[in-house]
Order: C-alpha cells, then structure tokens, then sequence
C-alpha cells in the first residue's frame, strides 16, 4: 500500500453545547493546525445561540468542517418526538420551520464546508467524508428532514449512499476521514464504551446501524477508512463519572475518536479555565490523536491535574 505520508495536523472540537468563546476562536485561528473539525450541537437551549456560535466559528481562519447534529436546527418539539418515538408524521407541523433555520444556520457558518453525505478532498492524500448528520442514536432520525434535504429515508439507504459516495476514492493514495455527530455500532455495549449507553439501567451500543454496516463492509473490501470522528455521547459518563468514557479507541487500523467533552470549558479548584479539544495528527503515515486542555487560553501547561490526566487516558487499543 502506498500512502501519502505528509503529515497533518488537524483540531477536533467536540459538541460545543454553547462552550465557545472569542478564545477559541483566535487560538484555533493563529494555531499551527492545517484545519479544524466540528462535531456538531453548537448551542444550547437559549434561542439564537446555535446561530451566534456558527458565527463566531465562521471567523477562525483556518479551513474548518462540520456535521450537524441533533441540536442543530432543530426544535424542542422534534427533539422530544424522537426521544419518545412519537410518529413521524407529526413532525410535518415543523418541517417548514426547520428548513428555514437550516438554511440561516448555513449561511451563519459561512465559509465552513458542511459535511453531509458528501466528500471533500483536503489535500495531502486526504478525503473527508460527511456521514448522516443530526443523527441521535437509537433509530433513523428526523426522517422527515432527511428525505426531503437527501432523498434518503432508510438505514439501508443511508449505507448505500455512503458506499456510492467512495467509489472514486483511491485508497493507494488517499486516506479516508469520516466525520459523523454520532458514532457507528459495534463497538461495544456498556457505559463507559466509546458509543456506549449511559442513561439506561441495560446500557446498550447506542452506535449508528447505517455507519457502523459501512464502515465493516467497506473495510471487508480493503477500503478501510483510516479515521471515524464523531461525538453525542458525552465523555462524563453518568454511571462511571470517575472513569468517564472511552474516548480513543484503535482497532484494526482504524482510528475512532469520541471527541464530545461536555462541557468542553470548565474550570477547575484553582479557578482556572481550561478548554478541550483533541489534536488529530498524521506522522510518517500514522494517525494517532491526543486530547488537548487549553490552560487560561493558551497551551496547556504541565503538571495537568489529575483528573484531566486521567481523560486524557482513557484509550482502548486493539490493534
């Protein structure tokens, strides 16, 4: 196999969920990161704070990708009608509504390239490839929304619009990143799991179907994608706060980053503010991503506290 080998050097930024200050904006800006990544849920519940921070991100002046996820335009209403699997069709009372706050969301984040069932090309032998977007887990979400924007209204549908999407990617030369706001299946079913359930008594793989058969399939062929980022499930654990979750994990030659820290900004005994994101880098050919705590706005400074030390180390290595 013969590989690209320059090296990359790429932000993740993780669900924001109103976690996002002129700090970030200016230290990803004037960082030596060829781009940065988003994993979707900007805002919070305030009305308007997801389209404040599109904007703020908008301004880093880095190339910058992003996946939506299930806070991102949509409303309160629908996000209860998944979680209680109400019908579908009564989601048709705020499609219209949510096509118009899609729309402004778009042009608020400006330049940034939005990935959505789609594949862009980054340069340096790399593809980035946009899964389903706005996906919470659990069934196919917002259908109504999905069909009308991508014509696809199925889990078998959504796998083989992803499968269409590589077909002209050279793996000999190219490596493959896909960029999804929730994670795929089949990589376990507990707690503290990288996509595992934290808010049910039983647990479970609360992993995307649709991803997870693509990325089996496609890796079953030889086509196998070097990185799977994505986020929703978030590091602190509700069952396992000491341990948290698993937010690394490699297996089999591909790379799976969690990188949903929420909050991504805290502060700690001291009063300081730190702020997460994950430092995703191809050296020699290799991928391999470290988390990354902001210390009162600039790099971090060692000794970290302990219990950061103790997230950043929260791996799972398979190879």
């Amino acid at each position: 196999m013969i590989f690209d080998s320059s090296d990359k050097r790429i932000a993740v930024v993780g669900d924001i969920h109103g976690f996002w200050t002129w700090v970030d904006t200016e230290y990803f800006s004037k960082s030596n990161y060829d781009s940065v990544i988003f994993t979707g849920d900007l805002g919070n519940n305030r009305p308007g704070n997801t389209n404040k921070i599109a904007q703020l991100i908008s301004k880093v002046r880095k190339p910058k990708y992003i996946i939506l996820g299930n806070h991102d335009t949509t409303s309160i209403p629908q996000l209860l009608m998944e979680i209680t699997n109400a019908s579908p069709n009564m989601g048709y009372l705020s499609h219209t509504f949510h096509l118009l706050r899609y729309k402004k969301l778009l042009k608020d984040l400006g330049d940034t390239r939005i990935c959505q069932y789609n594949l862009f090309e980054d340069g340096d032998g790399l593809s980035i490839l946009g899964a389903r977007p706005l996906s919470m887990g659990a069934r196919f979400n917002f259908p109504i929304f999905i069909k009308h924007v991508f014509g696809i209204s199925s889990y078998e549908g959504s796998e083989k619009k992803l499968h269409e999407l590589i077909q002209g990617i050279d793996f000999q030369k190219q490596d493959l990143i896909i960029l999804a706001h929730n994670g795929p299946s089949g990589l376990g079913d507990k707690a503290y799991d990288i996509w595992g359930c934290d808010f049910k008594k039983e647990e479970g793989d609360f992993g995307d179907k649709d991803l997870g058969n693509f990325i089996r399939r496609t890796s079953n062929q030889g086509r196998q994608p070097k990185v799977v980022i994505a986020g929703h499930m978030h590091h602190s654990s509700r069952k396992l706060r000491v341990k948290t979750r698993i937010w690394k994990r490699k297996e089999e030659g591909t790379l799976y980053l969690n990188a949903a820290r929420v909050p991504r900004i805290f502060s700690d005994k001291e009063g300081n503010i730190w702020h997460h994101h994950v430092e995703l880098t191809r050296k020699n050919g290799i991928w391999d991503a470290e988390a990354k705590y902001l210390k009162n706005g600039v790099e971090e400074i060692f000794p970290l506290p302990e219990f950061i030390e103790r997230e950043k180390n929260r791996i799972e290595i398979k190879d």
